[in-house]
């Protein structure tokens, strides 16, 4: 007879959801006390051919 497996990533007593809410908790201070408005470093084009005209304009040799 095969026993039933329990899985040990599945908590119990809602840990994860705990853990989710003092995650966000956090976010929410960090959000609080962050003067500065979270941008990503994007860049875009309109077009390839302007990505690549950028890119050769490049001085620094991570971008070429």
């Amino acid at each position: 007879m095969r026993r039933k497996r329990v899985s040990r990533r599945t908590a119990p007593g809602g840990v994860a959801a705990r853990r989710l809410a003092e995650a966000e908790r956090l976010f929410q201070d960090f959000r609080e006390l962050t003067p500065y408005r979270f941008r990503p470093f994007v860049r875009s084009f309109a077009s390839f051919a302007q990505y690549e005209r950028w890119r050769r304009a490049q001085k620094n040799p991570w971008y070429r």
